[in-house]
């Protein structure tokens, strides 16, 4: 047999390292059936770091042993794996394997393969070598050898403990799988005896949606140790590697792991086991069983860990090198500059020496075309910076104005490297300027730039409203012009105030704050006011759709009002039933105190029953007032059926006294809905009453439906009537603002049902049917702890009614 080396050897390694399944052998070696096959299951896929650091550290060792056997490599039972993918990749491999002779298992971590052997219909006596986190605690089958990984989180902390506070928090962040679950309570456990209860914060047991925002809110002196991580609390299969990727944007504390496969990505390290190195002790103990020492012989074997750390991760955190434990490896160490280019900087300090005259020239050349190069890069970046603010404000809604004024603000200040740049709005008379947004944001903080500010817009007030800007190089003339000046007065700057149109009158003030000298060419004032212009009109804008939205919240109160007054009928039969119960029952009453012998538990149960028919037409009269009344909007999760039973005991009656019948049919285990539960009221009560006005004009089947089902993650609600539906040419404009088809009708009713389900993150769609009439279906989505967050996030466009 002979040993690969040098490119060839590089280039079969990379040959396997590609694919699940890879036969690989030296060259010059006996014939196939001579040599039998050494089986590697690696619980994860191709491409991954563990699987490839693990492979490469098996084959590099066989082929510097030469050791008699064809290595084959499977992805078998990955952690992500359902059972029912688990048994085909079984049924794959064990068709594979079938004709092949076996000679040794090296199988890696998943506790599945201590039985392999059985499932793959293999003998029993194929050595299996089985390398595992706290391997020896497990039972050990016949023919088998251990190599055990010792859990290093915790020895990790202690090592590196000298790194961080001397009072610093401790997380432990890890999967909800049982095995997941074990590991963290040990981990936990070891970090509450050694830093004690208060100082140990428990990330288990999370979804893995939830982790990124928990590991964000982590105190900054807080060391995290990344644990086992199978599935999380929804039951999804994740990896360590996949839960890292979550958490990498939120995470600002150091992060402790257990091996090597996971460093560059963002973690500090710790005292880890490296993968390769795991796979070549594996490999050797192999060789050792193929020349034909008994695996039951063998003692169970350790792999030592290695203190590695990512010297990029030391600077990010700013911990000094100086606090390293000695003997840890330092990856991705950059070195200083005398460190890495002594020599160099010697010679060039000499030649420095000899050409000083001629870059003394050379700057002075540099800084005449830098100024040229500067004034020309200000222009391009504001007149970039004037295209993207326009096409910001082109489509944006009302709701998301403040923010993308600030950012606009922020972003002019950043192309000007100005200190401080703000909108201001001018108010003439008594009132003062005032300041509506800006960077950096000083809202309501009487800071000395905003003092001064304020005091130089009311010196420069009269040219301001006659459009010139004002340019003002330091101070001296603004204090001696005004008394308004603060007290304390801030170091040299220099200001540009210019003032902003919408339709040629002057409503604001674009100021600027530079702490250098600085000039403004006329073509970037141009720019300057273009931009100034655009975010004003953006803040009108803003105003005028308040006013749109006040008028809105109006209109859905008079027609809340406006529904309730047509079912005055029917509200005044529903209080009429509990009152005639009151009143037969107390005539009941009387009628027997009169005798000489009350009946004490008959008059008990008739005040029981006065009660109830009490509490009956309060609740009737609660929610009547409910209705009525003007609120703030308060989306909660609400029970669907409830709010449907509700409406149907309001109408029910309207629709019999016009000769009609209301059926209802709710669904059964309805997920709740988060939507403000007057507004959904009001939203069925159109439909509701719509539905029933529809059938007015028939004589026959004059039924109204609604029912309730779960659907898509949430609820459909479904109103439908055997009325005379609706023309088509009103379809397409059914949901428009003041568009009706009643003689009578506001044409509200519907555009604010749209607009209440749309701001819940719902539809609403109309439709005839075949059979005659039309129906209007109403979805909602669940309340999910996701939807419910997302929700939060989002800016809040309901009606408020």
């Amino acid at each position: 047999m002979r040993r690969l080396s040098g490119p060839l050897a590089a280039l079969w390694v990379l040959s396997w390292a590609s694919a699940p399944s890879v036969r690989a052998q030296p060259l010059a070696t006996p014939p196939a059936q001579e040599r039998g096959t050494v089986l590697v299951l690696i619980p994860v896929q191709p491409g991954r770091p563990l699987f490839d650091l693990f492979a490469r550290g098996v084959a590099n060792e066989f082929i510097r042993t030469n050791a008699p056997a064809v290595l084959s490599f499977e992805h078998l039972y990955g952690v992500s794996d359902s059972r029912t993918v688990a048994d085909r990749q079984i049924d794959f491999v064990r068709a594979k394997y079938r004709d092949v002779r076996i000679d040794a298992i090296i199988a890696l971590a998943h506790p599945q393969y201590l039985q392999v052997r059985e499932r793959l219909d293999l003998p029993r006596t194929a050595p299996l070598i089985f390398i595992g986190e706290q391997a020896s605690r497990r039972a050990r089958p016949p023919h088998a050898a251990f190599i055990d990984v010792t859990d290093t989180l915790v020895d990790s902390w202690a090592f590196m403990r000298p790194l961080f506070p001397r009072h610093h928090h401790v997380a432990v962040l890890g999967g909800s799988a049982p095995a997941d679950r074990m590991t963290s309570r040990a981990t936990l456990a070891a970090m509450r005896e050694r830093v004690g209860e208060a100082r140990v914060i428990d990330l288990t047991n999370l979804a893995l949606s939830e982790m990124p925002a928990r590991v964000g809110r982590l105190p900054a002196d807080t060391v995290l140790l990344l644990d086992s991580a199978v599935a999380d609390r929804t039951g999804r299969p994740i990896t360590a590697r996949s839960v890292l990727a979550t958490i990498k944007p939120t995470l600002r504390v150091a992060t402790l792991v257990s091996n090597d496969a996971m460093l560059g990505e963002g973690v500090l390290g710790g005292t880890l086991y490296r993968v390769e190195d795991l796979g070549t002790q594996a490999a050797r103990l192999a060789a050792r069983i193929l020349e034909g020492t008994p695996p039951d012989t063998v003692p169970v074997q350790r792999l030592a860990a290695t203190p590695i750390i990512d010297a990029r991760e030391l600077e990010r955190l700013g911990i000094s090198e100086s606090r390293v434990p000695p003997g840890t490896t330092l990856l991705w160490r950059h070195k200083g500059l005398w460190e890495a280019y002594r020599a160099w900087i010697l010679g060039g300090i000499s030649v420095f020496m000899l050409q000083t005259a001629l870059i003394a020239g050379l700057l002075a050349e540099r800084r005449r075309r830098r100024a040229t190069q500067g004034a020309l890069a200000e222009r391009l970046r504001v007149q970039a910076l004037v295209a993207e603010i326009s096409t910001d404000f082109a489509n944006l809604r009302s709701d998301g104005l403040d923010t993308r004024i600030a950012d606009s603000l922020e972003r002019l200040a950043a192309a000007l490297e100005a200190e401080d740049c703000a909108l201001w709005t001018l108010r003439w008379g008594q009132d003062r300027p005032q300041r509506v947004s800006g960077w950096p944001d000083t809202l309501g903080v009487p800071e000395a730039g905003s003092l001064v500010e304020d005091a130089l817009l009311t010196w420069a007030r009269p040219r301001l409203e006659r459009g010139e800007e004002v340019q003002i190089q330091d101070l001296v003339e603004f204090a001696r012009d005004t008394a308004d000046a603060p007290s304390r007065r801030p170091g040299p700057a220099t200001w540009l105030l210019l003032p902003v149109r919408v339709e040629a009158e002057v409503i604001g003030v674009l100021t600027l704050r530079h702490a250098r000298a600085q000039e403004w060419s006329a073509p970037t004032l141009v720019d300057l006011r273009t931009i100034g212009e655009i975010i004003a009109t953006a803040f009108v804008r803003k105003r005028t759709d308040a006013a749109m939205r006040r008028q809105l919240e109006t209109l859905a109160h008079v027609n809340r009002v406006a529904s309730l007054g047509e079912l005055a009928a029917s509200l005044a039969h529903e209080l009429n039933q509990p009152l005639a119960a009151i009143l037969s029952n107390a005539e009941v009453a009387q009628h027997l105190l009169e005798g000489h012998d009350p009946p004490v538990e008959e008059l008990r149960a008739i005040i029981a029953d006065v009660i109830a028919d009490d509490e009956r037409a309060g609740g009737i009269i609660r929610n009547m007032r409910s209705m009525l009344r003007r609120h703030d909007i308060d989306a909660t999760p609400i029970d669907v059926n409830a709010v449907a039973t509700e409406i149907t005991r309001l109408v029910a009656h309207d629709a019999q006294l016009r000769g009609g019948s209301l059926d209802v049919e709710l669904g059964a285990a309805l997920p709740p809905v988060t939507i403000d539960a007057i507004q959904l009221k009001q939203v069925l009560l159109n439909l509701v009453v719509n539905a029933v006005d529809a059938m007015a004009a028939i004589r026959v089947r004059r039924a109204v439906s609604l029912s309730t089902r779960a659907s898509d993650g949430g609820v459909l609600i479904q109103v439908r009537d055997h009325g005379p539906g609706i023309p088509a040419h009103a379809l397409p404009r059914l949901f428009d603002a003041f568009f009706t088809t009643k003689p009578d009708g506001l044409g509200v009713g519907l555009a604010i049902s749209r607009s209440i389900l749309e701001a819940a993150g719902g539809r609403i769609r109309a439709e005839n049917m075949p059979d005659g009439g039309a129906r209007f279906l109403v979805w909602l989505p669940g309340s999910t702890a996701t939807s419910r967050a997302e929700r939060a996030a989002a800016p809040a466009t309901g009606v408020t009614a």
